[in-house]
């Protein structure tokens, strides 16, 4: 059986499980336009990087499974499953917290919590940036730990 593991910012990844076959290595592009990178890896690649990994916890690779039986199944390995739910967002799901109420997007930006997915907000926010009111802008950059007239240079 396969599982299908999504790579949804903006840089590739690459893994390297050590399963009962050997060594296997993956590598994930970054998301483009939207367009993410999905692959197929056996169950037992999956529960390697489950269990010897951060990078489901983190968001690094989001499953994607069309069964949600399964998805749930699966998403039941992961050790911190609340850090993987709010980690995971794709460019849509970003794109709608900017474009919404700025009390929500603080609430929402406010969960994130994994570096790499702060720098896919801000990439996101970059492309973006002529939609996003000042105090937006001035917030995302407090929220990223920089001065808002640096952010988007």
């Amino acid at each position: 059986m396969t599982v299908k593991l999504e790579r949804r910012r903006n840089t590739g990844y690459f893994v390297r499980a050590f399963i009962s076959t050997g060594e296997k290595q993956y590598v994930w592009s970054g998301a483009k336009n939207g367009k993410t990178d999905v692959k197929s890896v056996p169950e037992e690649v999956y529960e390697y990087l489950a269990m010897n990994s951060v990078c489901l916890e983190q968001g690094e690779l989001v499953l994607v499974e069309d069964d949600e039986a399964k998805k749930a199944e699966l998403e039941q390995s992961i050790n911190d499953q609340e850090l993987y739910k709010e980690n995971t967002h794709t460019q849509k799901e970003i794109l709608d917290i900017l474009n919404g109420h700025h009390m929500k997007m603080k609430s929402e930006l406010s969960k994130i919590t994994v570096d790499s997915e702060k720098d896919f907000v801000i990439q996101v926010a970059k492309e973006n940036a002529d939609k996003l009111a000042k105090g937006k802008i001035d917030f995302l950059a407090e929220w990223y730990g920089v001065e808002s007239g640096i952010l988007f240079d």
